[in-house]
């Protein structure tokens, strides 16, 4: 409990009682926590002792707010070594976590944007895969994957949910990713993405742009928003 002679601040002290409710799963991921007042009378503080010891907590990356609804618990951070060739779906279960893709939608289309990552003609036909990616069933990726239909052409959305998009690339057309250049930039996410992503509006998220290639030859330009608050890139340097 709170002891008011100990020299470490209530607010403080009453952040480490909710981290630890956090840490040890009295207070699961993705719930609700007590309301303000709730909290205040649990523990016999101020309003204001409660509002720091939060903030000290979302700070911490441990909570988030949504307009109008309260605080919630933050799913723990996936992380994701960037110190060679990866790919999610083969990774993710490597590092202990379950990972689940919903398929948003898959169509032929053509791009500028993803033409010119590709080196292509503008006109140049692509499979458009765009799919909502989960770690531990919590969304964490909005992730639009081009692929000339050339080099695929019997590539179809139920194969890369099921398979995996370079699983199904080397099944059906003998394709092994194995490149990639990748670039990252800080934004806030639309409306329509936080909603898709199921997190509040104008949040922190990374915009990844990333070019694969197999043996030398350009396979797909992938274009993604990822939650800021639930992917943790490391970065290898040698």
């Amino acid at each position: 409990m709170l002891d008011e002679s100990s020299a470490i601040p209530l607010y403080r002290q009453l952040q480490n009682i909710f981290q630890n409710n956090i840490e040890s799963g009295v207070w699961p991921a993705e719930e609700k926590l007590p309301t303000e007042s709730e909290l205040c009378r649990q523990y016999g503080v101020s309003r204001m002792t409660v509002r720091l010891a939060l903030e000290g907590l979302k700070t911490k990356g441990l909570i988030y707010r949504k307009q109008g609804k309260g605080s919630y618990i933050l799913q723990p951070k996936v992380e994701q070594e960037l110190s060679s060739f990866y790919s999610f779906g083969n990774n993710m279960p490597d590092l202990g976590h379950t990972v689940t893709n919903q398929l948003i939608s898959f169509e032929k289309v053509t791009s500028q944007i993803a033409a010119a990552a590709l080196r292509l003609p503008e006109q140049e036909e692509l499979f458009c895969v765009q799919r909502l990616r989960c770690a531990d069933n919590a969304p964490f990726a909005l992730e639009k994957s081009y692929i000339p239909c050339k080099i695929c052409p019997n590539l179809t959305g139920e194969l890369v949910i099921e398979k995996g998009l370079y699983n199904a690339l080397h099944l059906l057309a003998g394709i092994t990713p194995n490149t990639a250049k990748e670039s990252f930039e800080a934004v806030l996410m639309s409306k329509n993405q936080a909603e898709t992503l199921q997190t509040a509006g104008n949040q922190p998220a990374l915009h990844v742009e990333r070019v694969t290639s197999a043996g030398g030859v350009l396979v797909e330009y992938c274009d993604s928003i990822v939650r800021g608050d639930r992917l943790k890139y490391n970065i290898v340097l040698r």
